[in-house]
């Protein structure tokens, strides 16, 4: 809804569903109305004219029942589906997170413990004794 602000849209959004199942609803009562009106005038008719009438009222009625329900579910869906819409657009528009600073990597790299040990050509000797040449066999 453009030039609606952001607050006030769920707000009308409702209002305009509301207004949908009022007219719904008063569509219901003049054709009940009309319905009771027409009854009233006409002669009674035997049982099985009757039967049908009611089983043509009772249908109507459903009709109406299963059109207030879809109304709710196509009011939710859209509803659900509004607000997953704004997220995702502020998610695919959010700014983009601040650069890894890059000047000088090898500065910010630490080596292991065991790299700054000296090279084994660098190592002082060994005692023979400590470390024999072979195990036992």
């Amino acid at each position: 809804m453009a030039g609606v602000e952001e607050s006030s849209r769920p707000r009308i959004a409702i209002l305009l569903a509301l207004v949908g199942v009022g007219l719904i609803l008063a569509g219901l009562a003049l054709v009940i109305d009309q319905f009771r009106e027409t009854l009233a005038s006409q002669p009674p008719r035997s049982t099985a004219a009757a039967n049908r009438q009611i089983v043509q009222a009772r249908a109507i009625r459903y009709v109406l029942f299963l059109t207030i329900v879809l109304v709710g579910v196509f009011s939710v869906a859209t509803l659900a589906f509004l607000r997953w819409s704004r997220h995702f657009r502020r998610w695919l528009l959010r700014k983009p997170p601040p650069a890894t600073p890059d000047g000088d990597v090898w500065a910010m790299h630490r080596l292991p413990e065991q790299a700054n040990a000296p090279p084994d050509d660098e190592l002082p000797p060994q005692d023979e004794d400590e470390y024999p040449e072979s195990p036992p066999t």
